[in-house]
């Protein structure tokens, strides 16, 4: 089973969102993923998961809000199997 750590970014102002992701993913260990609620797609977090090996997923929604899961890759075949991704 994997651990989900939740960030929602949404009532944050800029760069909080980023720099509070950015902790967290330095500490992220296989078996975890981050599950981040935004106001908007977060490219710039991108480019730094990019640097960790980390895989991404964004779910933009109807409301103006987006979900992103970061995670690592060996982990793909399990979030999808608990229906995560």
């Amino acid at each position: 089973m994997l651990v989900e750590i939740t960030l929602d970014a949404r009532g944050m102002a800029p760069p909080e969102p980023f720099d509070q992701a950015t902790a967290v993913l330095g500490q992220l260990q296989p078996g975890q993923y981050l599950r981040m609620l935004h106001r908007r797609v977060p490219y710039p977090l991108f480019e730094f998961c990019r640097g960790l090996s980390l895989a991404y997923a964004v779910q933009e929604e109807a409301s103006a809000a987006c979900e992103i899961i970061i995670y690592f890759p060996a982990d793909e075949c399990a979030l999808k199997e608990e229906g995560v991704l």
